[in-house]
């Protein structure tokens, strides 16, 4: 009852007046820099947060097969588009292939089961999610023998095909290192529209960002506030980011919040500006994470403080930290260990 009441407060509430600056990907597409984060969003909350978030102004979703929510979300989308809120074509949808359908006889599959769920007849942005491949029909590896080989030139392959096809505008990876990108590019005819990976000041990943702009790979940043899985204090020797020091001077000089100050610092990064794609629960954090970045500019005393934070290496990832099929750590047949210390 309390989201329904807030929903109704939203008809009075006006929808993001800023205007929400984009990325051109190398097809020329303009990809939305902030878009609305759904990994993790609690089963049945997912369709009515995606809908404020529509409501609010946000026209990008980032999705993926293995969210296991495609189908509130395109539930949330065909009602929106059917109540004139936006329409297809104002809309920027991501999904991802996941890593049971990386053979290329299964891409296409993996593909349209996505866009099913979601109810779309295209994909703006596809993803490749892991450069790590599992055997088809396991969609979590819990043991060796559940991850296979399949060379990420082949897997692209297939994706080209889903361009040609017209099923999917543009094509990218998500969670890929240099090597990695430089397997796909090495036998590439569609370009690298974007990478998707962790990147936040404590985690900030310059080598790999400088790669991405030399080579016109867009970036979009996920687990920009740290990543909600695990909490920085519990990993090393530091606070979570939103804590810092750094982060909560930069925000009281700019009367803001820690987290408009992490996802403006994506969105503002002196080397490659990223997307950035916060996830929320609560329409009044939606709602601010749309809106407060957009209204704060970091200026040149900001980015330095702010880039004195990195931590380097594993040390610094909090998103996948323990994953086995990362080379993070043993399989030992179970998941529980994957985002624990």
């Amino acid at each position: 009852m309390r989201l329904r009441l807030t929903l109704l407060g939203l008809a009075m509430r006006p929808a993001c007046s800023l205007t929400v600056p984009t990325i051109a990907l190398p097809s020329g597409d303009l990809m939305p820099q902030v878009g609305f984060g759904t990994w993790l969003a609690p089963k049945g909350q997912v369709y009515e947060n995606t809908k404020v978030a529509f409501e609010l102004g946000y026209r990008h979703i980032d999705e993926a097969w293995c969210y296991n929510n495609e189908a509130e979300v395109g539930k949330a989308v065909a009602e929106s588009i059917s109540a004139g809120i936006l329409t297809r074509d104002e809309l920027w949808l991501t999904s991802k292939l996941w890593n049971n359908f990386h053979r290329p006889e299964k891409v296409r599959e993996g593909c349209l089961d996505s866009m099913a769920k979601l109810g779309v007849t295209y994909l703006d942005l596809y993803l490749v999610h892991f450069p790590v491949s599992f055997v088809p029909g396991c969609s979590e590896a819990t043991s060796a023998d559940q991850v296979e080989e399949i060379p990420l030139a082949d897997t692209w392959g297939a994706m080209e095909k889903l361009v040609e096809e017209g099923l999917v505008k543009n094509i990218g990876v998500s969670n890929f290192e240099i090597d990695d990108l430089k397997a796909v590019q090495a036998g590439a005819s569609v370009p690298i529209a974007c990478n998707q990976y962790e990147t936040h000041p404590y985690y900030q990943r310059n080598e790999l960002l400088g790669y991405c702009k030399e080579h016109g790979i867009a970036v979009t940043a996920h687990s920009s506030m740290g990543g909600a899985a695990n909490v920085m204090a519990e990993f090393a020797a530091s606070p979570p980011i939103k804590d810092d020091e750094s982060v909560l001077r930069v925000a009281e000089k700019h009367q803001t919040t820690p987290h408009a100050v992490l996802l403006a610092w994506g969105m503002q990064r002196p080397l490659l500006g990223t997307a950035v794609i916060p996830k929320s629960v609560t329409p009044e954090r939606i709602a601010a994470n749309l809106n407060d970045p957009l209204s704060i500019k970091l200026d040149f005393d900001d980015l330095q403080l702010l880039a004195l934070l990195d931590k380097p290496g594993l040390e610094g990832c909090y998103c996948h930290p323990k994953t086995p099929w990362l080379g993070r750590s043993e399989f030992t047949g179970s998941t529980d260990h994957y985002y624990k210390l």
